[in-house]
Protein backbone atom coordinates (compact mmCIF):
# COMPACT_ATOMS: atom_id res chain seq x y z
CA UNK A 1 0.00 0.00 0.00
CA UNK A 2 1.31 3.41 -1.12
CA UNK A 3 1.00 6.65 1.11
CA UNK A 4 -0.33 9.97 -1.08
CA UNK A 5 0.80 13.36 0.21
CA UNK A 6 -1.11 15.90 -1.26
CA UNK A 7 1.84 18.85 -1.44
CA UNK A 8 0.28 21.62 -3.38
CA UNK A 9 -1.48 22.43 -6.42
CA UNK A 10 -1.23 19.56 -8.79
CA UNK A 11 1.99 18.31 -6.75
CA UNK A 12 1.85 14.82 -4.81
CA UNK A 13 4.33 12.84 -3.02
CA UNK A 14 3.65 9.04 -2.95
CA UNK A 15 5.81 6.65 -0.89
CA UNK A 16 5.86 3.38 -0.37
CA UNK A 17 7.52 0.45 1.10
CA UNK A 18 8.32 -2.38 -1.20
CA UNK A 19 10.16 -5.02 0.58
CA UNK A 20 13.56 -3.66 2.42
CA UNK A 21 12.84 -0.44 -0.23
CA UNK A 22 10.97 2.86 0.21
CA UNK A 23 9.82 3.68 -3.23
CA UNK A 24 9.38 7.67 -3.66
CA UNK A 25 7.89 9.20 -6.66
CA UNK A 26 6.88 12.41 -7.09
CA UNK A 27 3.42 13.61 -9.64
CA UNK A 28 3.52 17.09 -11.02
CA UNK A 29 0.21 17.43 -13.40
CA UNK A 30 -1.10 20.48 -15.10
CA UNK A 31 -3.98 20.63 -17.48
CA UNK A 32 -2.38 18.23 -20.51
CA UNK A 33 0.14 17.09 -18.55
CA UNK A 34 1.88 14.90 -16.29
CA UNK A 35 5.29 14.61 -15.00
CA UNK A 36 6.35 11.56 -12.23
CA UNK A 37 9.68 10.86 -11.21
CA UNK A 38 10.04 7.90 -8.79
CA UNK A 39 13.56 7.07 -6.90
CA UNK A 40 13.94 3.96 -3.94
CA UNK A 41 16.22 3.88 -0.74
CA UNK A 42 17.53 0.81 0.63
CA UNK A 43 15.70 1.72 4.60
CA UNK A 44 14.10 -1.71 5.47
CA UNK A 45 10.73 -2.86 6.46
CA UNK A 46 8.94 -0.06 7.72
CA UNK A 47 7.48 -0.28 11.41
CA UNK A 48 4.98 2.85 11.19
CA UNK A 49 3.26 4.97 8.35
CA UNK A 50 5.37 7.47 6.68
CA UNK A 51 5.15 11.21 7.68
CA UNK A 52 5.51 14.05 5.61
CA UNK A 53 6.58 18.02 6.33
CA UNK A 54 6.17 20.70 4.22
CA UNK A 55 8.89 23.04 4.89
CA UNK A 56 10.46 26.16 3.03
CA UNK A 57 12.84 24.30 1.40
CA UNK A 58 10.29 21.68 0.01
CA UNK A 59 8.91 18.09 1.30
CA UNK A 60 10.73 16.12 3.97
CA UNK A 61 9.47 12.54 4.25
CA UNK A 62 10.36 10.58 7.75
CA UNK A 63 10.21 6.74 7.76
CA UNK A 64 10.23 4.92 10.55
CA UNK A 65 11.73 1.27 10.14
CA UNK A 66 13.41 -1.30 11.38
CA UNK A 67 16.93 -0.04 11.63
CA UNK A 68 16.13 3.04 12.32
CA UNK A 69 14.62 6.58 11.37
CA UNK A 70 15.00 8.06 7.29
CA UNK A 71 14.44 11.43 6.50
CA UNK A 72 14.22 12.28 2.55
CA UNK A 73 14.13 15.45 0.97
CA UNK A 74 12.09 15.77 -1.61
CA UNK A 75 12.53 19.33 -3.57
CA UNK A 76 12.15 20.41 -6.94
CA UNK A 77 15.42 19.29 -8.31
CA UNK A 78 15.25 16.12 -6.89
CA UNK A 79 15.23 13.48 -3.87
CA UNK A 80 17.72 12.42 -1.62
CA UNK A 81 18.72 11.30 1.70
CA UNK A 82 19.34 13.28 4.79
CA UNK A 83 21.80 11.69 7.23
CA UNK A 84 20.63 14.21 10.32
CA UNK A 85 17.36 14.91 11.40
CA UNK A 86 16.01 17.97 9.86
CA UNK A 87 14.94 20.51 12.11
CA UNK A 88 11.10 20.05 11.77
CA UNK A 89 9.68 23.33 14.10
CA UNK A 90 7.30 25.37 12.52
CA UNK A 91 6.90 22.61 9.67
CA UNK A 92 3.15 21.64 8.06
CA UNK A 93 2.56 18.15 8.34
CA UNK A 94 0.35 17.05 5.36
CA UNK A 95 -2.26 14.70 6.03
CA UNK A 96 -1.92 11.31 4.10
CA UNK A 97 -4.35 9.60 1.65
CA UNK A 98 -4.12 5.59 1.13
CA UNK A 99 -3.15 4.66 -3.01
CA UNK A 100 -1.67 3.16 -5.15
CA UNK A 101 2.25 3.46 -6.40
CA UNK A 102 2.10 5.13 -9.77
CA UNK A 103 3.62 3.08 -12.63
CA UNK A 104 6.15 5.79 -14.11
CA UNK A 105 7.35 5.42 -17.49
CA UNK A 106 11.32 4.01 -17.63
CA UNK A 107 11.26 2.94 -14.18
CA UNK A 108 9.51 -0.52 -14.27
CA UNK A 109 11.94 -2.90 -14.10
CA UNK A 110 14.14 -3.88 -17.06
CA UNK A 111 13.87 -7.53 -17.85
CA UNK A 112 17.22 -8.84 -20.03
CA UNK A 113 17.57 -8.36 -23.82
CA UNK A 114 18.09 -11.27 -25.99
CA UNK A 115 21.07 -11.38 -27.78
CA UNK A 116 21.15 -10.29 -31.35
CA UNK A 117 21.45 -12.61 -34.02
CA UNK A 118 24.25 -11.72 -36.36
CA UNK A 119 23.00 -10.28 -39.81
CA UNK A 120 23.71 -12.08 -42.68
CA UNK A 121 25.65 -11.16 -45.33
CA UNK A 122 24.39 -9.06 -48.54
CA UNK A 123 23.89 -11.36 -51.62
CA UNK A 124 25.69 -9.03 -54.66
CA UNK A 125 23.61 -7.65 -56.59
CA UNK A 126 22.93 -9.60 -60.50
CA UNK A 127 23.64 -7.12 -62.87
CA UNK A 128 20.79 -5.44 -64.98
CA UNK A 129 20.82 -7.55 -68.49
CA UNK A 130 19.04 -5.98 -72.06
CA UNK A 131 15.86 -7.62 -72.78
CA UNK A 132 17.69 -8.37 -75.86
CA UNK A 133 20.48 -7.35 -77.70
CA UNK A 134 18.49 -5.36 -80.27
CA UNK A 135 16.30 -3.80 -77.77
CA UNK A 136 17.37 -0.84 -75.34
CA UNK A 137 16.87 -1.33 -71.63
CA UNK A 138 14.61 1.81 -70.40
CA UNK A 139 13.82 3.41 -67.47
CA UNK A 140 11.69 6.31 -67.63
CA UNK A 141 13.22 8.53 -70.26
CA UNK A 142 16.31 7.39 -70.28
CA UNK A 143 17.23 4.26 -72.54
CA UNK A 144 20.47 2.26 -73.17
CA UNK A 145 22.03 0.30 -76.05
CA UNK A 146 24.82 -1.82 -75.76
CA UNK A 147 26.31 -2.72 -78.60
CA UNK A 148 27.33 0.19 -79.62
CA UNK A 149 27.27 1.55 -75.99
CA UNK A 150 24.40 4.03 -76.37
CA UNK A 151 22.29 6.28 -74.07
CA UNK A 152 19.68 8.59 -74.58
CA UNK A 153 18.08 10.94 -71.92
CA UNK A 154 15.28 12.67 -73.82
CA UNK A 155 16.56 14.38 -77.00
CA UNK A 156 20.18 14.40 -75.32
CA UNK A 157 21.99 11.52 -76.64
CA UNK A 158 25.82 9.81 -76.03
CA UNK A 159 27.27 6.97 -77.62
CA UNK A 160 30.99 5.30 -77.36
CA UNK A 161 32.70 2.64 -79.78
CA UNK A 162 32.26 2.34 -83.34
CA UNK A 163 28.80 1.71 -84.47
CA UNK A 164 27.81 -1.28 -86.82
CA UNK A 165 28.25 -0.50 -90.61
CA UNK A 166 24.20 -1.23 -90.46
CA UNK A 167 23.56 1.79 -88.09
CA UNK A 168 26.12 4.89 -89.62
CA UNK A 169 23.85 7.83 -90.90
CA UNK A 170 21.19 6.50 -88.49
CA UNK A 171 19.76 7.89 -85.61
CA UNK A 172 16.94 7.42 -83.18
CA UNK A 173 13.44 8.67 -82.27
CA UNK A 174 13.84 10.36 -79.10
CA UNK A 175 10.20 9.65 -78.54
CA UNK A 176 9.67 5.75 -79.24
CA UNK A 177 13.85 4.75 -80.09
CA UNK A 178 13.11 4.03 -83.70
CA UNK A 179 15.76 4.57 -86.13
CA UNK A 180 15.14 7.69 -88.59
CA UNK A 181 17.80 8.53 -91.11
CA UNK A 182 19.60 11.76 -90.52
CA UNK A 183 17.27 14.11 -92.56
CA UNK A 184 14.11 13.16 -91.62
CA UNK A 185 11.82 15.64 -90.03
CA UNK A 186 9.25 13.15 -88.53
CA UNK A 187 9.71 9.87 -87.02
CA UNK A 188 8.29 6.79 -89.51
CA UNK A 189 7.24 4.69 -86.75
CA UNK A 190 5.09 7.22 -84.31
CA UNK A 191 4.73 10.55 -85.91
CA UNK A 192 7.28 12.41 -83.18
CA UNK A 193 8.81 15.85 -85.16
CA UNK A 194 12.14 15.60 -84.71
CA UNK A 195 13.64 18.36 -85.02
Amino acid sequence: MAYIFNAGTGYQVIVENQGLQTAVATVSSSPGQQQSQRTSFNTGTWTAPPAAFRTPAGIVLEITAAQGRYFVNVTATGTSTVSDAPNLAGAEELPAQEGVMPAVRGMEPMKPMQPMQPMQPMQPMQPMQPISPVEPMKMGDMEMRMNPMEMRIGNMSMSMGNPPAAAVGKNFCSQCGAAVQLGDRFCGQCGHRLM
